[in-house]
């Protein structure tokens, strides 16, 4: 599952306004081992979003091989003052924000459950993280 997160650099991600109207977009994520670091736009409704409620869920893979993370958004930052994540994202998912345009955010999500799905008969035991703490 972990080789997975590593492995896998383009998920869904959704977030949900105050009134908790649910909003889904695709998005590179890099998972650096303890978080998952995600790009977008800061004027973007997901960048406003994730202002107002923190709490997102992510999910990758088909049916029958998906990991799904529920997460909080603990910190945010402009790409053009973080050189550092910038490289480590690049060289992770393939591609550099500070390349494509200005207005780049990343977002940190720090995962409070992790679900991974190997077919439909898994449904027990598929809680590979529950209130942050590995239970695998």
């Amino acid at each position: 599952m972990l080789s997975a997160l590593e492995k896998q650099h383009d998920v869904w991600l959704a977030t949900a306004d105050v009134a908790g109207r649910p909003h889904l977009i695709a998005v590179s994520a890099w998972w650096d081992g303890a978080d998952l670091l995600v790009a977008t736009t800061g004027a973007s409704k997901t960048a406003r979003n994730l202002a107002m409620n923190p709490i997102v869920r992510v999910a990758r893979g088909a049916p029958s091989d998906a990991i799904v993370i529920d997460a909080q958004m603990i910190d945010s930052r402009a790409v053009e003052d973080s050189a550092d994540l910038a490289g480590g994202f690049a060289a992770a998912v393939g591609w550099d924000p500070r390349e494509v345009g200005g207005g780049w955010m990343f977002f940190r999500l720090r995962p409070t459950r992790i679900q991974a799905f190997r077919g439909y008969d898994e449904i027990e035991d598929r809680d590979v993280m529950v209130r942050s703490r590995w239970v695998v």
